[in-house]
């Protein structure tokens, strides 16, 4: 805007109170419902639209299968479905024998649980089923509760007869051993109370935890969750079978183990997996690249998986080369049975360690992909969706699901559009369990590892991007850095927990020690800002004003006096004697406009003609012995506007420092209060001491305020009637 827009305002300076009596009239008046009055309104909600209404809000899926678009969404969706039904099947199967269970058991886990969501959730791009993190925390429990070497230790006899005679047409149907359906029961009960406590996170509204998930937290454990992930399939693309590590450290310790058998590395698996790699990245890299031009994308996995089950089948890679092959997929879903109720006790830690990762893994892909494609997620429904996913299932031999990082990246480089991807991925599965089971067989899990590997490119390249986070925010970085490193080296549980605390305390930590402003007048204006920041800022004489750029509480409260005095130079604290005689600042020198009269102002400032007075320090000018400079602090102002909300210490702070600075003959000023500070304030009777005039409704409001009660008492003041700073000129 090339032309200066110029404004002057004539108003009385005003404190706060005398404001708000002029305002009775005006102000908003919120009546406080009853009890009586809340339960009429909740009995008037209960109408049939309402219950309706409140169905469709738990099953989402009716509101977006009205507004879907079949010909623009339909084929992309298509694609995806069936592309992600397909990597379903032998990921699933991988998942489950890295939960300690029998691969037909991820195909459950493939099935059930991406039928719930599908029904209940509100995201459109996460791929819910097996995963490689929850699976790993499943083998926990699994494998201490029913030991390889000792079947029989962590359940009774009598509730394995039970077991076993309710699922005796599964068993036979199946053909698996008793003590694979043991093992399967424990993976089913540890399912069955995640399901409990992501329920009861639900119904309790505690989805506002996920607000604690940052950006970079949420980026820092999406990416060490993609490196469990890539580590747990480099054994499946080099054909070996490392010794099983945990403990602390865990990368690195499988890591090690790793390379204690790399020479046993399958040649012709090795080579698979490369071919697969290659293929699969060029086909990404034409999906991402030339998405414009095409109308599909290419389904890339879904050839590779059909060429090398064909491959395999026909070339016999397991029989003349030993190359690791899905093997047995029996056909046909188990009967339900109630799990083992009897060894929740055992399982609760594992159970709340896996609900709160599997959530949190969960909400941070929601939240990321709604941010990446623009739609927004309901947090609290998301968790009865991932509650009903792990409940209902585990009554069908299903361990704990969770969104898999490859997969919904399969999902979204593959063209997937909406939450039809699921339908279409259930009849996938569906067909696979019914009839397709032994299709699959002779498929490489190498293949399986390749797919997940080049599917999880995009989350790996977040670990790229920690340079730019460095250079935005140190703070973020630091969080991003210390969740990685504390989930790579003890874990999703521990180290999730680890980062979410360290990112609180970095917010505590900037509350405790922020940066302090010590602010004054820009060429005589209305416009007050800090002496570090601007050259031409002015000081005014016998007045200091604070900013204290945090919320003000307990924790802070000493740093604010520590800086208010530095910034002041009065301890209130020491007898009034200290504080005596004339403090001289340089700054004062510069010419301040007063007079009060704002025409008179406005067309002296134009003239040339200021008349400086009193108003600002004269360094030529001798005082007499004993007589008190204007310039000694008698007011000090604090900028209330970052207090958001004051606490009980805060407050009794407020109220000490207000008597000590009176005894010193300063008087404290509080201006920009925030109402709920205010009603604090009121509450715990500090304008009982500091009275009316104990606050103004702005800087200036106090400044002139100030300055015209110091005109009054200066001995050495003009004639002329007390100065007004107000006006807008020269700006």
């Amino acid at each position: 805007m090339d032309k200066d827009i110029r404004y002057v305002i004539d108003r009385p300076a005003q404190p706060t109170s005398r404001f708000d009596a002029q305002m009775e009239g005006s102000k908003v008046e919120r009546p406080q419902p009853t009890l009586r009055s809340r339960t009429a309104k909740c009995i008037k909600k209960c109408t049939a639209k309402q219950v309706a209404k409140s169905f469709a809000g738990c099953f989402p899926f009716v509101n977006w299968l009205r507004s879907y678009k079949v010909r623009e969404w339909l084929p992309s969706d298509l694609v995806s479905g069936i592309t992600v039904g397909i990597v379903h099947i032998p990921q699933s199967m991988a998942f489950s024998i890295l939960a300690g269970l029998a691969p037909v058991f991820g195909l459950y886990t493939s099935f059930y649980p991406v039928l719930f969501y599908t029904l209940m959730g509100t995201s459109r791009h996460i791929s819910i089923g097996s995963f490689a993190v929850t699976s790993l925390l499943t083998q926990t429990a699994v494998v201490r509760l029913v030991p390889a070497e000792d079947p029989l230790p962590a359940i009774e006899a009598t509730t394995i007869a039970s077991l076993v005679g309710a699922a005796n047409e599964t068993t036979n149907m199946l053909g698996l051993p008793d003590f694979e359906i043991r093992r399967a029961n424990v993976a089913a009960a540890v399912a069955f109370l995640v399901g409990i406590f992501q329920i009861a996170f639900g119904i309790f509204h505690l989805g506002f935890v996920t607000s604690f998930l940052s950006a970079p937290l949420i980026k820092a454990l999406t990416s060490a969750a993609a490196v469990f992930v890539v580590t747990s399939q480099i054994p499946n693309c080099l054909g070996i079978a490392p010794a099983a590590a945990g403990g602390v450290g865990l990368i690195v310790r499988q890591w090690i183990e790793i390379f204690r058998v790399i020479s046993n590395t399958n040649v012709a698996t090795l080579i698979i997996s490369i071919i697969c790699i290659i293929l699969l990245t060029l086909g990404r890299h034409i999906n991402i690249n030339y998405k414009e031009k095409l109308k599909v994308p290419i389904p890339t996995e879904v050839f590779v998986v059909i060429i090398a089950i064909l491959a395999s089948g026909f070339g016999k890679f397991n029989e003349n080369y030993q190359v690791i092959i899905v093997d047995n997929v029996p056909t046909g879903f188990p009967a339900p049975v109630v799990p083992d109720l009897s060894i929740l006790p055992d399982i609760i830690g594992d159970a709340f360690s896996i609900a709160i990762v599997g959530l949190v893994i969960n909400i941070s892909l929601s939240k990321m992909y709604g941010l990446r494609f623009g739609y927004e997620i309901e947090p609290n429904q998301e968790l009865l969706a991932y509650g009903m996913a792990n409940f209902v299932p585990s009554f069908f031999f299903c361990f704990p699901s969770a969104a898999a990082l490859a997969r919904c990246e399969i999902q979204v480089n593959s063209g997937g559009k909406t939450q039809m991807v699921g339908f279409i991925t259930i009849i996938v599965i569906l067909i696979t369990i019914l009839v397709l089971g032994p299709v699959f067989e002779p498929l490489p899990r190498s293949v399986l590892g390749a797919i997940i590997i080049v599917g999880l490119f995009g989350i790996l390249a977040q670990i790229g991007t920690v340079g730019e986070l460095y250079r935005k925010s140190k703070f973020d970085f630091a969080v991003w850095f210390v969740t990685f490193g504390s989930i790579l080296i003890f874990g999703i549980s521990i180290g999730l927990l680890i980062g979410v605390v360290f990112a609180i305390l970095t917010v505590i930590g900037r509350t405790q020690r922020p940066t302090c402003e010590k602010l004054g007048n820009i060429l005589s204006s209305d416009i007050y800002r800090s002496f570090s920041k601007y050259a031409t800022v002015t000081p005014q004489k016998g007045l200091v004003i604070f900013k204290f750029n945090s919320i003000l509480y307990y924790a802070n409260k000493d740093f604010f006096l520590e800086k208010l005095q530095k910034a002041t130079g009065i301890n209130p604290d020491e007898p009034r004697e200290a504080h005596d005689g004339p403090q001289k600042d340089e700054r004062l020198e510069s010419v301040t406009c007063a007079n009060t009269s704002m025409n008179v102002c406005e067309s002296q400032c134009k003239e040339g003609k200021i008349d400086t007075g009193k108003t600002a320090f004269n360094p030529n000018e001798e005082q007499e012995e004993g007589q008190e400079t204007s310039t000694a602090v008698k007011y000090v102002i604090i900028d209330c506007s970052p207090f958001s909300f004051m606490d009980l210490p805060a407050v009794e702070m407020l109220k000490s420092l207000w008597k000590k600075y009176n005894k010193l003959g300063v008087t404290l000023l509080l201006v920009n209060v925030y109402y709920e500070v205010r009603d604090m304030l009121i509450t715990n009777e500090y304008y009982d001491l500091a009275g009316d005039n104990g606050e103004f409704l702005t800087i200036h409001d106090a400044v002139v305020y100030c300055q015209a009660d110091l005109d009054q008492k200066d001995e050495s003041a003009s004639k002329d009637p007390p100065t007004e700073l107000f006006q807008v000129s020269d700006l």
